[in-house]
């Protein structure tokens, strides 16, 4: 739990004991993502060839110190980072980004309508700065891909990058599970219960819930995808480790082919 009171991808799942694990295809991608025990650091290969446009990720109205870092991390997997102050949602009309960072405080809502609603970047990988004392589930609905907490270190900052070097890339093959933070409700035998995820694929989810729960192997779990009504599928539970799970989507669930769908769109396979 992050000292607000809700769960954190710095702690749990994207992020496992400090550090953002490997987010790529596996034979466990209908489970949501490998289980902690499973888990390793992902080591994903710089790119051979730079015959494409860097990419880019704007640092929106970030201190000084928080934006070195970062510039440093990103550098490192040859993307580029460009500081950008209060006139970025001017930009999203004029200019390409690949990615963006920003703190989620009183003026984010702003600027995550802008890029989700903007005609060429709504589909920018977007990485949420958790200051203290901010419920970061009011914006669930921007579909924020990882969440940092506040203070940005060095350590954090190359593992961030490194994590999601491939999607910044468009290496799209390496990717079978997609990391997104957004509001997930379940109902069981056992009881209703709420909580965040951590990745997504067409065949699962994994989730991590306010407090560990005794959860039954059939559930449902009830959600809404950035841009999309809100979805209520069937599944099961096929890994937990106290309140971390990770859930199979039932085959033969209708709303398997909206979450696919939703996927192939973000990775602009459809």
């Amino acid at each position: 739990m992050g000292r607000r009171g809700i769960p954190l991808v710095m702690r749990q799942t994207a992020y496992y004991r400090g550090h953002l694990v490997q987010l790529r295809g596996s034979n466990n991608d209908e489970c949501g993502k490998t289980s902690p025990a499973q888990t390793q650091m992902s080591s994903a290969p710089m790119p051979r060839s730079l015959s494409k446009a860097v990419p880019r990720v704007a640092l929106v109205q970030l201190d000084g110190s928080t934006t070195e870092t970062l510039t440093k991390a990103f550098a490192q997997c040859r993307i580029e980072a460009i500081p950008i102050g209060e006139d970025f949602p001017k930009r999203l009309g004029a200019e390409q980004f690949q990615g963006c960072v920003l703190l989620l405080g009183d003026h984010a809502a702003a600027v995550l309508e802008a890029v989700r609603s903007s005609r060429s970047n709504h589909k920018m990988l977007i990485y949420g700065i958790v200051p203290r004392n901010v419920d970061v589930r009011r914006f669930s609905k921007f579909g924020i891909n990882t969440l940092i907490e506040s203070p940005v270190d060095r350590g954090s900052a190359a593992n961030i990058a490194r994590s999601t070097c491939s999607l910044l890339l468009h290496e799209l093959r390496r990717y079978v599970r997609i990391p997104l933070v957004i509001e997930v409700s379940i109902q069981s035998p056992a009881g209703s219960f709420s909580g965040s995820s951590r990745e997504i694929s067409g065949g699962g989810m994994s989730v991590q819930l306010g407090h560990p729960a005794p959860l039954s192997d059939k559930l449902r779990a009830s959600f809404s995808l950035p841009s999309k009504s809100p979805v209520s599928i069937e599944a099961e539970v096929c890994w937990q480790k106290s309140a971390l799970l990770g859930l199979r989507f039932q085959e033969s669930d209708p709303a398997r082919q909206v979450v696919k769908g939703w996927i192939n769109s973000f990775l602009g396979l459809d």
